[in-house]
């Protein structure tokens, strides 16, 4: 038993370890582009952030840096990409936010956005408010704490504490109601809202997914656009402002 112990604990000990020396091997490349930001060597620093990608990991605070470094070296598409998808980690985050606006004051595009109904502003507000984990993490907690209100129900004898006891389930489930619908948006809109940020520093947009349709406007690099549906090697995009339009799949990257 001791041999077979020994052998499941050496087995275990050997996946564990190439975890932990790649581990340490991104913590390495992050600290190195840092420095390499800190010194002013932006391009050094992209490189180190892109190796960590490479490996498979990403991070709010990875893709903040990696917008940082490209907007230094005034690749404005490419920053604009990853500071949009930093904030799909980091939506409260102040820094990614004022960077973002300083960021859309350098872009071509001043793209004017029709204004939108109060309630619905306010609802897209409260779903940036949370990431999509941390949303997770408070409807099992709302869950649970319902949970715990109704067993506090049950076994209470006394109809004042009995009281107390029902008005406290009723907030939780709302509570939790409200979290999980807020949950569902969130993913749905993750799952089946797809946007891009243009790269090439301009873009024919067409009315139809060929070259030989007629051409409707121009967008350029930085513009962030809706995906609404893919023909082949063509997207069909929208605006900010209500436009539509084909373009080539290559002259964007997916947020």
């Amino acid at each position: 038993m001791r041999k077979i112990g020994f052998g499941i604990g050496l087995f275990l000990l050997l996946l564990i370890l190439p975890l932990t020396a790649q581990d340490q091997n991104v913590q390495q490349l992050f600290r190195q582009g840092n420095l390499f930001f800190q010194q002013g060597k932006y391009q050094q620093a992209v490189e180190a952030y892109q190796k960590i990608l490479e490996q498979g990991y990403e991070s709010g605070e990875l893709y903040y840096n990696l917008g940082n470094a490209y907007f230094k070296i005034n690749q404005f598409g490419k920053a604009r990409l990853f500071y949009e998808r930093a904030l799909r980690f980091m939506p409260d985050d102040e820094a990614l936010k004022e960077n973002l606006i300083l960021l859309k004051r350098r872009l071509v595009d001043r793209i004017e956005i029709p204004p939108k109904f109060f309630l619905t502003v306010w609802w897209e507000d409260l779903l940036q408010v949370f990431s999509l984990t941390a949303l997770t993490y408070l409807v099992v907690i709302a869950f649970w704490m319902l949970i715990l209100s109704w067993a506090f129900y049950l076994f209470m004898k006394k109809q004042r504490h009995r009281e107390r006891g029902k008005g406290l389930v009723v907030l939780t489930l709302i509570l939790l109601i409200l979290l999980s619908v807020i949950l569902t948006d969130k993913i749905y809109r993750f799952e089946k809202e797809k946007y891009g940020v243009i790269l090439k520093p301009s873009v024919t947009v067409f009315s139809e997914p060929r070259k030989e349709a007629t051409e409707i406007f121009v967008v350029h690099e930085g513009t962030k656009v809706k995906i609404l549906r893919k023909n082949q090697n063509w997207l069909e995009i929208k605006l900010g402002d209500g436009k539509t339009g084909w373009l080539r799949q290559d002259t964007l990257e997916t947020i």
